[in-house]
């Protein structure tokens, strides 16, 4: 039986808003926010820009940092994102501290 990957992922909309989300495909994901067929939210806020994504073991571990990672501030958000494109690589940031 194939395990789905289980992903969090962050988009940068064309008005400079973030999106955060859950998908099992971020390409498929992606396609369908850039068609106007993803989150409502998304909706006629494109291009976007994919400026975060971590993998997860499990459903419930992805949905639980999802939410956490949508708890953050702007601020906080683009705190991570600046990170990441600094040292081109992800840290658990969703982890609880």
């Amino acid at each position: 039986m194939k395990e789905n990957k289980h992903y969090v992922y962050m988009l940068e909309c064309k008005d400079g808003t973030f999106y955060t989300g859950y998908t099992t495909d971020i390409d498929q994901r992606m396609k369908k926010h850039s068609a106007g067929k993803g989150a409502k939210y998304t909706r006629g806020r494109g291009p976007f820009r994919l400026v975060y994504q971590r993998e997860y073991d499990s459903k419930s571990e992805a949905l639980r940092a999802e939410y956490r990672l949508k708890q953050r501030s702007r601020k906080e958000k683009e705190q991570l994102v600046f990170r990441h494109e600094q040292i081109g690589e992800w840290h658990d940031e969703t982890a609880k501290e």
